[in-house]
């Protein structure tokens, strides 16, 4: 390898040509990496959003389906009360029936 000091001017800008030439080749296969890297995040991104638009659309199922599940328990809780209502008045209307057939057999008897 020669020194500097005895390079000539021709030596030197030859030199410096390739220099030159070798940063251009380099700058050039970096920018096609960084445009593969790019396009391979950008798919990624796509991806990773179509998912978040999937995944919205089935919280928002989700919450329909919740609503229509809220829905119907409280229209089985009001059955439920109407029932127990109904419960409570036949078990009164027993007891009075009981005792107005006791008082009847007391009566007769």
């Amino acid at each position: 390898m020669l020194a500097l000091v005895d390079m000539t001017n021709e030596d030197v800008n030859a030199r410096l040509d390739r220099l030159e030439t070798l940063m251009k080749s380099e700058g050039e296969t970096t920018r096609r990496h960084f445009d593969v890297v790019a396009e391979g995040l950008r798919q990624e991104i796509h991806v990773i959003a179509e998912g978040h638009g999937v995944l919205r659309g089935d919280v928002a199922d989700l919450k329909a389906g919740q609503a229509r599940v809220e829905e119907g328990q409280e229209r089985l809780e009001i059955r439920q009360s109407a029932l127990e209502y109904r419960q409570t008045r036949l078990e009164d209307q027993t007891k009075e029936l009981t005792t107005e057939v006791r008082l009847l057999i007391a009566r007769t008897g």
